[in-house]
Parts: structure tokens; sequence; C-alpha cells
């Protein structure tokens, strides 16, 4: 089977005047299609940069990374965008959620620049509805941000990333500003994507967020300290 996510000696540094930082200093893994992965160490270890260059919105200084078997170093900026958009669906523990648009409307996001026609529009939006479905918010088409709870405007933004069925789901601390219950209901929603077949890597500092994954990569000063199932 060919990984999904490869990584070959994965570095990142900044420079800034003489002062050179270098955050990850050889990252190597493969993420197959169906799996579920977190993502941990302390703060500081580079797991924030790690998904940054998973997720395309940054590239490495040094060694190869092949999303879905494209050698992404060697695309243009256009071109990396284009398969971001295609391949990637992002969780933010900030949600991301724009204020004003409803939570059909933000789900339906993804499409904007999207040239279609009314019935192709009409698809989008039937999806964006079958989706909130999906995540429990059959009944909030038409909330906004400021009326749905913590866990609810996570449900949003899973159903968001979801809308152009992509192959991976990069999760960034999705339970972080949730209180435990709220927390439960999304680490059960991202459970219950994975056995649907979605592939998912949550980055997390929660040990019990980071146990409930299938694979734990544990990373501390820009290096892989330990690469395991979990039980």
């Amino acid at each position: 089977m060919t990984p999904v996510i490869f990584l070959d000696k994965i570095e990142k540094r900044y420079e800034s005047g003489s002062v050179v930082t270098e955050v990850l200093k050889g990252v190597s893994f493969s993420i197959f299609p169906g799996e579920l992965v977190s993502i941990m160490g302390p703060s500081g270890a580079g797991k924030s940069t790690l998904l940054y260059i998973l997720g395309c919105l940054a590239r490495p200084s040094a060694g190869q990374y092949k999303l879905d078997g494209v050698d992404v170093g060697k695309l243009s900026d256009e071109e990396l965008s284009r398969l971001r958009n295609a391949k990637l669906g992002f969780v933010f523990q900030s949600f991301h959620l724009i204020p004003q648009y409803t939570a059909l409307e933000n789900v339906l996001l993804p499409t904007v620049y999207r040239r279609g026609r009314k019935q192709e529009k009409k698809r989008d939006i039937e999806k964006a509805k079958e989706l909130l479905n999906l995540v429990g918010l059959e009944a909030r088409y038409h909330y906004r941000p400021g009326e749905l709870s913590g866990g609810q405007k996570q449900r949003v933004a899973i159903a968001r990333a979801l809308m152009n069925d992509p192959e991976v789901i990069l999760a960034d601390e999705p339970t972080g500003n949730l209180d435990s219950h709220q927390s439960d209901e999304i680490v059960r929603l991202l459970l219950d994507l994975n056995e649907r077949g979605r592939t998912i890597i949550m980055v997390t500092h929660d040990p019990e967020v980071g146990r409930q994954a299938r694979r734990m990569i544990t990373i501390r000063d820009g290096l892989i300290q330990s690469d395991v199932p979990c039980s």
C-alpha cells in the first residue's frame, strides 16, 4: 500500500540575521490511508511546524515530503495550493469560522472559488447539509457561530474540513478550547470519521486525547522520540 503521507529526513530551520533556529532536525515517517495518528510533544517540540509542513502551509528546509505520491517540494506555489485544497481538510483549535456567516455558509467556504452552474451550487448546498447532519447539527443550519457552543463550532469546522472530500484531515489541537464533555464529543466524532475510512492526523498536548488514536508519534526537540501503536 502506498502511504498517503511520506516524510524523509524533514528539517526546518529559521534564520534571523546570524541566528539560526533548528525546529525540525530530520523527521521521517509514513502514514497510510485510513490511519488515525496523534502527534504529541511538549511546547516548543516542533509539533505545529510539522503540522504546517504536512498541511503544505510551510516548506521544509531539507528532506522530502510526498503527499498522496506527489513530491511537494517540486511544486510551484499555485500547484501546492491546488494540491492542498484537493487533498487536505483542516480543523483548528480556534475554529476559524466567519462570525457573520451561518453554519451552512461556513461549511460551504471551500467551494467559494469554484466556478460552476446553479445545479452544481445546489449540489454543494445539499452536500453541506448532509455533512452538518453527519456531525449532528441538522437543526443548526442557519445559526451563526455566536449562537453555537464551542463543541458545536468545532463540529461545523469538521464538516467544513470534509466539504472537498479530502484524503487527509489535519486537526490542530481540536479539543484545546473545549471543556471535557465537549472534548469527548469531538474525539468520538473523529473516531467515527476514522471508522468510515478517513485518514486523520491530530496534534494534541492532551495525553487522554492522544491515546484515543490508533498510533501515537511523540516529538521532542525536533526529533521523533517514539512512534508506537495505541492499545
